[in-house]
């Protein structure tokens, strides 16, 4: 596939305004459709960038047909990733599902299974991965910065979700943990390419918005490698001063720590010296260029994508372990059968 690729938006919430403030920026690629819940939000961002087909749900297949279309953003809500994805795939056109990937592993084996019968590209989107600061954080890791990595802890907190759709165990399937946990824990895993997991325990708790959801609002996270090494991912919707999106990386020869809203410097100590400051671009470089660049350029070219379908599946897993954990108050060992669960958060709530 070679020149300009198409790209439809399934959603126009928060993350698709996102992506249209991203494309013009972008080189390739032009918007030519968006589909959402309504008609009419979906003609409203259609109008705003310049897209030519607007569609309910009820009406997704007009788009997934349209021939001008090459490449499809899930941008949905939760419940309907799966449904979108697998939908897009068998229209014969390239896949980006944001995160998390969907809500239950069967779905997400749907999905994977869809992508491969069609022989279409299939890229999870997880932006954290490709923000200037953390990928050069992964890369002074790689290249022996602080030595072997003891422990990690990476933390994505903010007050609390921008649409009434994330309060609802129907639509969003949980809370702070699978919103923001699913961040910290890929991150956590691209950081030491991606090994694998051991155990994971998780504590959730519901300390702020008790008056309008039952989800949970605050979650901690501990990932255990087989090494014995433990990842720790911190996730809220409780924080009361603004958004937080940070990294701290403890090693057998220093500490490195990345603040990606609050500090264009990464500082990096290692042992028995003093703090440096290592220039990583902007505070508040999200990656949304860099991650939507790189999966256009993989579909062109017949290539891998960095985050693939597999890895939102890798993530959806730990993420329902950690559910599990919360709920039985007990570690749980990977891999993870969740039985027959139709959302996440219910493995918590019971």
């Amino acid at each position: 596939m070679s020149g300009v690729l198409g790209v439809a938006l399934v959603g126009a919430g928060y993350i698709s305004r996102v992506y249209v403030e991203v494309f013009p920026r972008l080189l390739g690629a032009r918007l030519v459709g968006v589909a959402s819940r309504s008609r009419a939000a979906a003609t409203r961002l259609a109008d705003a960038c310049g897209a030519s087909v607007a569609v309910d749900y009820g009406n997704l297949d007009e788009l997934l047909r349209a021939a001008s279309v090459d490449v499809v953003c899930v941008n949905s809500i939760n419940r309907l990733h799966a449904q979108h994805a697998v939908g897009a795939a068998r229209a014969g056109k390239h896949v980006i599902v944001e995160k998390p990937l969907c809500l239950t592993l069967a779905e997400a084996d749907a999905m994977l299974e869809a992508a491969r019968d069609a022989g279409t590209g299939f890229a999870y989107a997880e932006n954290l991965c490709f923000a200037p600061h953390y990928r050069h954080a992964r890369e002074l890791i790689a290249s022996g910065a602080v030595g072997d990595v003891l422990s990690a802890r990476q933390c994505e907190k903010h007050g609390g979700p921008y649409s009434p759709w994330f309060w609802s165990a129907e639509e969003a399937g949980g809370g702070a943990l699978l919103d923001l946990g699913c961040h910290g824990i890929e991150c956590l895993r691209w950081l030491l390419d991606k090994p694998r997991v051991a155990r994971v325990s998780a504590r959730l708790a519901t300390l702020r918005h008790g008056d309008r959801t039952q989800l949970e609002d605050d979650a901690s996270v501990t990932l255990e490698l087989e090494d014995g090494t433990r990842l720790v991912s911190e996730s809220s919707w409780a924080a009361r001063d603004g958004g937080e999106s940070t990294l701290e990386v403890q090693g057998s020869e220093g500490t490195l720590e990345v603040d990606l809203l609050g500090a264009s410097d990464l500082r990096l100590r290692r042992r028995d010296a003093d703090w440096q400051r290592i220039p990583a671009g902007p505070a508040g470089a999200s990656g949304y260029l860099q991650e939507l660049t790189h999966f256009l350029d993989c579909f062109r070219e017949g290539l891998t994508p960095e985050e693939r379908g597999e890895d939102g599946r890798a993530v959806l897993e730990i993420l329902l372990a950690a559910y599990a954990s919360a709920g039985r108050g007990a570690p749980v060992s990977l891999p993870f059968d969740p039985g027959d669960v139709a959302r996440p958060v219910d493995l918590w709530l019971g």
